[in-house]
């Protein structure tokens, strides 16, 4: 048999990662780009096997929305379920039973009348994909306006404003300001009793919470377990879609990509009341921390602490019991269902839900465009509480001089300082300092000043990894519990002058040249990277010179005078340029969470003669299919190969010898991300003995197979187990995964038949083809 070396040396249209992989090559590549998004996993789903709960008797019917999506001026006025809807994503309902939707992809928010059943659009022109509407006591509305990364609020009089964020998507702000603060994609709020507004700041992994006074802080989110049982601030949250508070204060999240429900208590201890963490459907009439849901995007309260979840990629909605008991309440039909029984109706990607006060379920019912009303589900709620009115009190002030402080500083150079200094005024006061952006800090953040004394502070702004270009924000002086100062911070980031990785897209998928995953219910989302993997590091200075290529195994850990630390360890390197570097990531990655089947952040850092690049983090997974295609792109003509040849199963005419694929062929398929092999092997080694000395012939190669093997489907039809002949890693390549599989009869013929892989909870690229015939 051809060794893997031999056969594609001759082929052109070779990507450029392989042909790194081969000693003596020379061949150029351009650059990548790519941007860091959310990720969302939605592929065939194989589920747990038990039956559904006893059907409820709650009726389920349609209150809005006529099944086709699209917006249409003149619905307004008219019936509401008569109108047009388009993807709506979330729903509140105030204190009159007036329904309001967040009419996602009509950039709107609808209104719903609770005495005519007509429908209005209350807002719109301003927002961009709003997912999240919320109402306080005093009628105020709250908006999650996803794509604008802000949460805007309505007044009863129709007046628009910004709540938090600045429109730029990113994270920062913590401790000051909310107007000043950066969001990144927020798709779920809800207030609480005492006026606290909740963010499920989804692209941030994170719940933040803004005070009556308009201080914004992170309560959940942010760390790099789980953290179950421990201070929810510094537990990992993987796109948290949506919040809800019950009576005693306590917050639950749905954890939408960790498939779980979280709680956070009113001390700040988080934990899991419904998901095992891996999705799927299973556990009704169980307790729901042993059930498994898919994808939740919304949660809800009734009037008796009952949970409602909104199991988004299961198309249901699952209750939790006060005693923990999970259930089935509405959706997993196969009919629309309306004025029947809510567990024999068909959903379709439900996303958000709340409860009116006389007990009634409202669920967005997202892709059939409709929202649905389940009848008295729920136990009546207590009236909704009202805003407190806010007050400043007079008293001494602490001010703060100068106005407006100016920094310069490279992007990998050190931390500035300047001096700014304070006086108390009007009487003894102690003071607080509040930066708006985390790139600014300073010391001492607290004192005490007697009447008319002076003292100074140290503003200090550290660059590292902020992108290039002016940043401002503002450091704020709170005193008698108002604040009563503030100086404009202005910082312009250089170019850095040393190795600097990507803010956005800094590690991406070499097979699928991205750093997205598919299309989810909001947008892409982030891709995670499986250990083994052949992964592109993006920056720049990398190396003063031209590409730098290994040769001979093992690959090494230094090349061009540069080196890849993933989490502190040393990665193999295939090639070196000045703005790429093209690697393996180490077997180990993720340590006991990825081998254990879970997720858990990694860290990059590059490292050269001119200093070492900021720290960016990637999410590490078991599994992340990807297949390599003939172009190079991640996308076209997949490099499917006949078995003994350089041919493609491609149209006549791709390129010399290819050919539509036949019933029997026997095709060669090349990835990436399949996961750990059998025997394993060090880093940076190739199937191979130990000594990397590969006889031509093939002779001595050591058949490593993938841990677990791949689904595989060809346009619309999955291969069965024994059309699966070979998974495991390519002959003398690094990190490159070969899956070998038998053409089936019957499939359509097509120039374009899709090609996946799926395996462990991960799918590959959707738009990768062969042709077929």
């Amino acid at each position: 048999m051809l060794t893997a070396i031999s056969r594609l040396r001759p082929f052109l249209p070779l990507p450029s990662f392989f042909r790194a992989l081969l000693p003596g090559s020379k061949e150029s590549r351009g650059r990548l780009t790519a941007g860091i998004l959310l990720f969302t996993l939605h592929y065939p789903l194989f589920t747990g096997g038990e039956a559904a709960s006893a059907q409820s008797a709650a009726i389920i019917s349609t209150v809005a929305g006529n099944g086709t999506g699209g917006y249409r001026a003149v619905d307004d006025g008219g019936a509401a379920t008569a109108a047009q809807l388009n993807e709506p994503s979330g729903v509140a309902v105030d204190s009159s039973g007036n329904l309001y939707i967040a009419d996602r992809s009509n950039n709107r928010i609808r209104k719903v009348d609770a005495a005519s059943g007509n429908i209005s659009t209350v807002s719109a022109g301003a927002l961009d994909r709003p997912e999240g509407v919320a109402l306080d006591g005093a009628g105020n509305i709250y908006i999650a306006d996803t794509s604008n990364h802000r949460i805007r609020k309505v007044t009863p009089d129709g007046v628009i404003s910004t709540a938090a964020g600045t429109g730029t998507l990113g994270f920062s702000g913590d401790n000051g300001p909310a107007a000043s603060a950066r969001l990144n994609a927020p798709s779920g709020v809800a207030l609480d009793g005492a006026g606290n507004l909740y963010i499920a700041d989804t692209s941030n992994h994170r719940i933040r919470k803004v005070t009556p006074d308009g201080m914004i802080s992170t309560v959940a989110g942010g760390g790099t377990a789980l953290g179950d049982n421990g201070p929810a601030a510094s537990a990992q949250l993987f796109d948290p879609f949506d919040v809800a508070l019950d009576g005693a204060g306590n917050l639950y999240i749905a954890d939408a990509s960790n498939d779980r429900i979280r709680k956070v208590t009113p001390d700040g201890v988080i934990s899991t009341v419904a998901g095992t963490g891996t999705f799927g459907f299973s556990g009704d009439n169980g307790p729901a921390a042993s059930a498994r849901l898919y994808d939740p995007n919304g949660v809800a309260l009734d009037g008796a602490g009952n949970l409602y979840i909104a199991d988004t990629s299961n198309d249901r909605i699952r209750k939790v019991s006060s005693a923990g008991v999970i259930s089935t309440v509405a959706g997993g039909g196969t009919a629309l269902g309306d004025n029947g029984p809510a567990a024999s109706a068909q959903l379709n990607v439900p996303a958000g839900l709340t409860f009116d006060c006389a007990g009634n379920l409202y669920i967005a019912d997202f892709s059939n465009h409709r929202v649905r009303k389940v009848t008295a589900l729920g136990k009546p709620c207590p009236p909704p509480p009202t805003e407190p009115s806010a007050t400043e009190e007079a008293g001494p002030a602490v001010l703060a001089r100068p106005f407006a402080l100016s920094f310069l500083a490279a992007q990998d150079g050190e931390p500035a300082t300047q001096p700014v200094t304070l006086h108390a005024q009007d009487g003894d006061a102690d003071f607080q300092l509040i930066p708006s952006a985390r790139w600014i800090s300073v010391s001492p953040r607290r004192g005490r000043l007697a009447e008319n004394e002076r003292t100074t502070v140290t503003v200090t702004v550290d660059p590292a990894g902020l992108p290039e270009g002016t940043r401002r924000a503002r450091l704020y002086v709170r005193s008698g519990g108002r604040v009563t100062a503030g100086v404009r911070v202005a910082l312009e980031v250089l170019p850095p002058t040393g190795p600097a990785v990507s803010e956005n897209a800094g590690v991406i998928h070499a097979a699928r040249m991205s750093a997205y995953g598919d299309p989810g219910l909001f947008g892409p989302r982030l891709l995670p990277l499986a250990p083994g993997s052949a992964v592109i590091v993006q920056g720049v200075n990398f190396a003063s010179g031209g590409r730098m290529e290994a040769a001979g195994y093992p690959l090494p850990t230094m090349l061009g005078g540069a080196r890849v630390l993933i989490d502190g360890a040393a990665a193999p390197l295939t090639a070196v340029e000045p703005q790429r570097i093209e690697a393996q990531l180490p077997w180990s990655l993720g340590g006991e969470a990825v081998a254990a089947g879970g997720w858990a952040f990694a860290t990059v850092v590059v490292e050269t003669a001119q200093g070492r690049s900021y720290p960016r983090r990637f999410w590490a997974a078991p599994y992340a299919p990807g297949v390599f295609t003939a172009s190079g792109s991640g996308r076209g003509q997949a490099l499917a190969m006949f078995a003994e040849t350089t041919d493609l199963a491609a149209p006549l005419g791709f390129s010399a010898g290819s050919r539509p694929a036949r019933p029997g062929d026997v095709l060669e398929i090349y990835a990436a991300g399949l996961g750990a092999v059998e025997p394993p092997l060090a880093d940076g080694m190739t199937s191979c003995p130990p000594d990397g000395v590969c006889l031509a012939d093939g002779s001595n190669t050591v058949t490593r197979l993938t841990a677990s093997r791949p689904r595989v489907w060809i346009g619309a039809y999955e291969l069965a187990p024994e059309n699966i002949r070979f998974s495991g890693l390519a002959p003398d390549l690094v990190c490159v995964n070969l899956v070998i599989v038998e053409v089936p009869r019957n499939l359509a013929p097509s120039d374009a038949a899709q090609l996946r892989l799926a395996v462990g909870g991960g799918m590959s690229q959707a738009a990768v083809t062969i042709a077929v015939e």
